[in-house]
């Protein structure tokens, strides 16, 4: 992520980001390594008062068929001249949407601060996460000031337990579960980088 704000020119002739790769400076060892962009670029206007990029972090320390507890930390950014504070709410939804819980931090974040934010949910009866059905919960993140929101951030939560044991193996939620799994990366050598499903093959 870069922050391109400073580089703006406001009032003037329309601005230009390019976006590109100059790979020509990288010592490389490799015959072929390749260069361009192969993932999406997002450009991401925000409001003065934000969540920062990447600014939840969720875990599950108590996780069972009755009940989960969540704890979302959150960073949040207020770049604005204003003193109010901001609000938080999280709400986390399961897969159709339904709200099952909420919890909300008043007076986050006076001006030109940053804060992290740590809040606890329960889930009732959680749909646990698994490989045989991926059931995820989503975590909305909401800052809102006067009565607005200025900024909407969305977090997906899977539920489950794991552990290895150093005898029997990987459990998923309590369950002795195999990992299998593919080595896929760039390896096409002078293919490049596009797709070539018989070059993968073999």
């Amino acid at each position: 992520e870069y922050e391109l704000t400073p580089h703006l020119v406001y009032g003037a002739k329309p601005n230009v980001i390019a976006v590109k790769v100059d790979n020509s400076q990288q010592p490389n060892s490799r015959w072929y390594s390749g260069s361009g962009i192969y993932r999406n670029v997002w450009l991401t206007t925000l409001d003065p008062v934000h969540i920062e990029h990447w600014g939840t972090y969720v875990t599950t320390p108590e996780v069972s068929e009755q009940s989960a507890t969540v704890v979302v930390r959150t960073k949040v950014r207020n770049r604005s001249n204003s003193p109010a504070p901001v609000d938080l709410t999280t709400i986390i939804q399961d897969a159709a949407g339904r709200e099952v819980a909420r919890v909300i931090e008043k007076g986050v974040a006076p001006k030109e601060t940053q804060a992290e934010v740590s809040q606890t949910l329960k889930i009732s009866a959680p749909m646990l996460w698994s490989d045989e059905r991926p059931y995820l919960y989503k975590i909305v993140s909401q800052l809102t000031k006067g009565g607005k929101v200025v900024d909407r951030y969305e977090t997906s939560l899977g539920v489950r337990t794991f552990r290895f044991d150093v005898n029997k193996g990987f459990f998923l939620n309590g369950k002795p579960v195999k990992i299998r799994g593919v080595c896929n990366h760039h390896d096409l050598g002078s293919l490049g980088a596009a797709v070539n499903t018989r070059a993968i093959e073999r």
